[in-house]
């Protein structure tokens, strides 16, 4: 009876690890944040002005009983005279959170940082809190393009359309003009 005792035992002590397994790896320390889009929000009347746009921030593998901050910087591709914007994100509660916000931005090339860190190691030391997870994500504000984070303007000429004096579009209204003018001048003629 005592080995069937002992079996039994084992059979339990099995049990609960396989049970509290799940809660061993959701406490590993795998928290992870995720940048899950930067979309624009509307198209302003002149592109020179601010365009809007929103992004989204998500944590998932959060450990229980750990209290959570995000901080979130959008900063322009290659301005290290701009500080950028930043938000803290300080109501995270639990895994699946996500963080919207809409932002202002002149057109150009920008990314977005999304660094994770527990709550009491950022309050206490700012500058050498440990960043549990991050994410950048490069974006563009405006219709153009970035390459090697410059931005330009995409300028698009119709088939057919020819460079008049640095005017898309109208080489072919002026060779149509020129040729009704002659055909004017002739007809006069007679």
């Amino acid at each position: 009876m005592h080995t069937l005792g002992s079996a039994k035992k084992a059979v339990c002590v099995l049990t609960m690890l396989l049970l509290i397994a799940p809660l061993a790896s959701a406490e590993s320390g795998d928290e992870t944040i995720t940048v899950n889009h930067v979309v624009l929000v509307d198209t302003p009347p002149h592109k020179e002005w601010s365009w809007n746009y929103s992004y989204q921030v998500e944590v998932s593998d959060l450990q229980m009983d750990v209290s959570y901050i995000a901080v979130i910087l959008i900063k322009q591709i290659g301005d290290d005279e701009w500080g950028g914007l930043d938000w803290w994100w300080d109501d995270i509660e639990s895994d699946g959170d996500q963080y919207d916000f809409t932002f202002s931005l002149q057109r150009g090339c920008y990314f977005i940082n999304a660094s994770l860190y527990e709550s009491g190691d950022l309050n206490s030391d700012v500058e050498n809190a440990t960043v549990l997870a991050s994410a950048d994500l490069d974006f563009v504000v405006g219709t153009g393009t970035c390459v090697d984070g410059v931005y330009s303007e995409d300028v698009e000429m119709s088939e057919g359309d020819t460079d008049a004096g640095g005017l898309p579009g109208f080489g072919l209204i002026l060779s149509i003009t020129a040729a009704l003018g002659a055909a004017l001048i002739a007809t006069r003629r007679e």
